[in-house]
């Protein structure tokens, strides 16, 4: 990789980062992260990666700018064995928050009930088909878009 194509991550500000988080954070747990959360995400990530792709990047500013569905894209990018810094900031995310006692239940299930589990398990079934086909067409676009 060139030098042109790597973005020294010292040079990424705290508050991109911050922004980045809480918008993953939003995305998936449909609220604001606490503030250790934060900071310990913007830690992780100058540890993590020392020097970033300037397309991973671009594709990350893209999707917090115009607000795209975070799963989708992860789902799409994963799948097609690019995208590995995104799914290595969204594992960094889950990784600091499991061990969190509020997001306990959305790890482990407290209960023993069959039916709603086979019932959950279609849902999802589902749900990442349906995210599978959105993901494809965002990409497709986001794609687009960057190569303008």
């Amino acid at each position: 990789m060139t030098e042109a194509a790597n973005l020294d991550n010292a040079g990424l500000d705290d508050a991109t980062l911050e922004k980045e988080v809480r918008y993953f954070h939003r995305a998936i747990f449909k609220t604001d992260p606490p503030s250790e959360v934060i900071d310990r995400y913007v830690a992780a990530n100058r540890v993590c990666f020392p020097e970033a792709d300037l397309e991973a990047r671009r594709m990350i500013d893209t999707i917090l700018d115009r607000r795209l569905d975070l799963e989708s894209i992860e789902l799409v990018l994963r799948l097609r064995g690019r995208g590995a810094a995104l799914t290595k900031k969204i594992q960094i995310l889950f990784y600091l928050i499991e061990v969190r006692s509020q997001y306990y239940g959305y790890f482990v299930n407290q209960k023993e009930a069959f039916w709603p589990a086979l019932a959950a398990l279609l849902f999802s079934v589902v749900k990442t088909a349906y995210q599978l086909g959105k993901g494809s067409i965002l990409v497709w676009r986001v794609s687009r878009c960057m190569t303008q």
